[in-house]
């Protein structure tokens, strides 16, 4: 599992993303995911980010979905956390409202648009994970620790 390999500081964003349609040559299968432990840190696309030329990307996994068997069109909410963002700096200039498109491969499977960005470590503290996951559940859940 990623996080028992690196560690150190990172950011987690909260991000609404929507999948996008086979008809619009997104996935032709629906995307596994889910907010349970199992399914954390499995999905590891590559995004762009606003101050990169596309198709130039980067990866981050997703820590957890709002719901599982997502299918082509679908709009869940996800957290994702870059595992070495101190290697791409553009990371450090995302802001909330930033929309960041989705790959895998050369193909934009999706768009999302970054709904908050904290800071976090890599291992993700307990504690933050559970607040993450259960906001990608209930997104009146605050991403913040009181």
């Amino acid at each position: 599992m990623l996080d028992a390999v690196i560690g150190g500081s990172t950011y987690a964003f909260g991000v609404q993303l929507r999948l996008t349609s086979t008809a619009q040559d997104g996935r032709r299968t629906p995307l596994l995911g889910g907010a349970g432990r199992e399914a954390m840190f499995q999905y590891c696309p590559n995004w762009g980010l606003p101050h990169m030329t596309p198709p130039d990307q980067t990866g981050a996994r997703v820590l957890a979905f709002s719901k599982e068997n997502i299918h082509p069109g679908d709009e869940v909410r996800v957290v994702i956390v870059p595992p070495y963002p101190q290697m791409v700096g553009e990371w450090t200039r995302i802001v909330v409202g930033d929309v960041l498109p989705m790959y895998e491969g050369p193909r934009v499977c999706g768009h999302g648009r970054v709904l908050w960005r904290r800071g976090t470590q890599l291992p993700v503290p307990r504690r933050d994970e559970e607040m993450f996951r259960a906001w990608v559940l209930d997104p009146s859940t605050p991403a913040e620790p009181d």
